[in-house]
């Protein structure tokens, strides 16, 4: 897991805490400053307009592998016109 990584000093580890590209009341930017203190963003309600952020509950690591590869490689590109490799970001709470 990346967290064994960071906490293993093995890596080096850069926190970025300047937003680019976002706005700063975005759901995506808000969810990022929870998981990096340590809280549990709501990813269930809807934004107004356009969603940036969405979850999906799996408890079974290979549904959960499947269901991000169908996400992040066909859905939301399909719906949002996103590119999957620079335009997407999957965060793990």
């Amino acid at each position: 897991m990346l967290a064994d990584v960071i906490a293993s000093k093995a890596a080096t580890v850069i926190r970025l805490t300047e937003i680019f590209r976002q706005a700063a009341a975005s759901k995506i930017v808000l969810s990022a400053h929870k998981i990096n203190s340590g809280e549990v963003p709501d990813l269930d309600s809807a934004a107004a307009g356009r969603r940036t952020s969405t979850s999906s509950p799996a408890y079974d690591p290979e549904a959960a592998r499947a269901t991000i590869v169908e996400l992040v490689g066909e859905r939301i590109p399909s719906r949002f016109g996103f590119d999957a490799i620079t335009q997407v970001q999957v965060l793990r709470a």
